[in-house]
């Protein structure tokens, strides 16, 4: 029996309200169905220290960290493609050409992360307290044509559930919250997600987790 060990590389601090507690969950769901010899998901551990723009400091980041991790999930926006595409380009040779031997997974929300936390409406109701949601709110794989997804949460935060975006701790509870609750069938639906879901299972399926 296997346990699993993952490290998160994100973009901005609050990428941490959300991205360790859904990712956590998502693989937990993921051993269940594919994994059954892995016997815990571990804590993702997010490395704030290691910024993600430039390589250097997140191969130093890890170094720090080497034999601590199974996986390491490096998360960059998908917005705008053109920089996005290069940033994780550039990562990925530099991590193959380094001496770690763990695979490195992206995390790429399209057109940033709080797009996947439009996708469940279900989730927001239940979170939010709500009766329903606008008609028009995008949800499901529609949320990667949402251009400013930010905006819409926070309309959504103020107009619907009377709530202050810039409160403290405001904007972080409601992250959290979602995180802990959203449907990870739901979030399968979701483009982008489902290709981190399919490159975590060819990485984990690389690491040999399939035999236990």
């Amino acid at each position: 029996m296997r346990s699993l060990s993952c490290v998160l590389v994100r973009e901005g601090p609050s990428d941490d309200w959300y991205l360790p507690i859904l990712l956590r969950r998502a693989l937990e769901v993921m051993v269940v169905e594919r994994f059954p010899g892995c016997r815990e998901v571990q804590e993702v551990r997010s490395l704030p220290e290691a910024g993600n723009q430039h390589p250097d400091p997140v191969l130093k980041s890890l170094e720090r960290e080497r034999g601590t991790f199974d996986v390491v999930l490096y998360h960059h926006d998908g917005a705008p493609a053109a920089k996005s595409d290069e940033v994780i380009r550039r990562m990925r040779k530099t991590w193959e050409d380094s001496t770690f031997t763990e695979p490195l997974v992206a995390v790429v929300p399209v057109r940033e992360t709080e797009a996947w936390l439009l996708a469940d409406h279900g989730a927001l109701v239940k979170v939010l307290d709500l009766q329903r949601l606008p008609a028009n709110l995008v949800s499901g794989p529609a949320v990667e044509s949402c251009r400013d997804p930010k905006a819409v949460l926070e309309r959504l935060l103020q107009d619907e559930a009377g709530m202050n975006p810039g409160r403290h701790g405001v904007l972080r509870g409601f992250f959290v919250s979602v995180a802990e609750t959203a449907d990870i069938g739901e979030m399968r639906k979701v483009p982008a997600f489902r290709q981190w879901w399919n490159d975590m299972i060819e990485a984990l399926e690389g690491l040999g987790y399939q035999h236990g």
